[in-house]
């Protein structure tokens, strides 16, 4: 999954020009919807860290698990089949068998190593190793609810997949997405170091917009994006990373992670949680 960036924005198609340069990778800014996206796959740029703590650590985000499923306001038992779009280690796919041992599960994840991981967590679910828009032809039919929980900041058409994930749903389902609030204190402080420095003091920002992350939305263009495929949001709150999930030197973390608990105190949040229903 890769974006190539350049003066489209892949998430409202407007215009958007280089803000960011660093020496292996290029950041792009929207002036219409404000979202960025990055060049950093097509130019072959490579990610300062590994997430060993985010995958290891996945069960650490079971009361977000457990938020969803209460902001749904319904039971577990009454949706007949669920996919989640890049499953990793499959932690979340085993949490909804756990609530219901009857529903049909369904998991895409790219990382070969990774879907394996979940097959083993996941004997009686199909997990399917590839590209989500492409494997999403070999599902086994449509879904009561599909989740995409940190996947949408890696998706190269963020458009033309979730228009495919709406045709997979079933008449009263929903997609769920979970992904990187641009507008969130911590890009924004280093979008400011940038800036205040004349682009000597690069750390910051790279840290919030690393590599391996491709588009970071704003709400209008998540807004946007949901309204081209014929979606409308229910329902939208933010949360944050739990520091356990962070990979990073100590110091770092433990300040991201109280800078990040201040913002959510005043109703703020680096993640930006969406429920999608079609537009009736």
């Amino acid at each position: 999954m890769s974006t190539e960036g350049g003066d489209s924005c892949p998430a409202c198609l407007a215009t958007a020009r280089v803000r960011v340069e660093f020496d292996s990778y290029r950041l792009f800014g929207c002036s219409r919807c404000g979202c960025w996206s990055s060049d950093a796959l097509v130019r072959g740029a490579a990610t300062s860290f590994e997430p060993e703590n985010y995958f290891r650590n996945a069960e650490c985000d079971r009361d977000k698990w457990a938020e969803l499923w209460r902001r749904l306001e319904r039971a577990p038992g009454d949706m007949g089949a669920a996919l989640d779009v890049g499953c990793g280690t499959g932690a979340y796919l085993r949490y909804l068998r756990g609530l219901s041992p009857s529903m049909r599960l369904e998991g895409i994840e790219v990382e070969v190593a990774r879907a394996e991981e979940a097959r083993v967590r996941n004997p009686s679910a199909r997990i399917h190793a590839g590209d989500a828009t492409n494997s999403l032809a070999a599902t086994g039919g449509n879904f009561d609810l599909i989740t995409l929980w940190d996947v949408f900041e890696h998706v190269s058409d963020p458009r033309q997949l979730l228009a495919k994930l709406a045709a997979q749903l079933s008449s009263d389902g929903v997609i769920y997405v979970q992904t990187i609030n641009e507008r969130s204190l911590v890009p924004w402080l280093g979008r400011v170091a940038y800036g205040l420095t004349g682009g000597r003091l690069e750390y910051p920002v790279r840290r919030s917009h690393e590599a391996h992350h491709l588009v970071f939305f704003t709400t209008e263009g998540l807004e946007g994006i949901a309204a081209a495929a014929r979606l409308r949001i229910r329902d939208r709150w933010f949360d944050r990373l739990a520091r356990e999930r962070m990979d990073g030197h100590p110091l770092v973390t433990q300040a991201t992670s109280l800078l990040l608990a201040l913002e959510n105190r005043v109703g703020g949040g680096l993640f930006v949680n969406l429920v999608l229903e079609r537009d009736r």
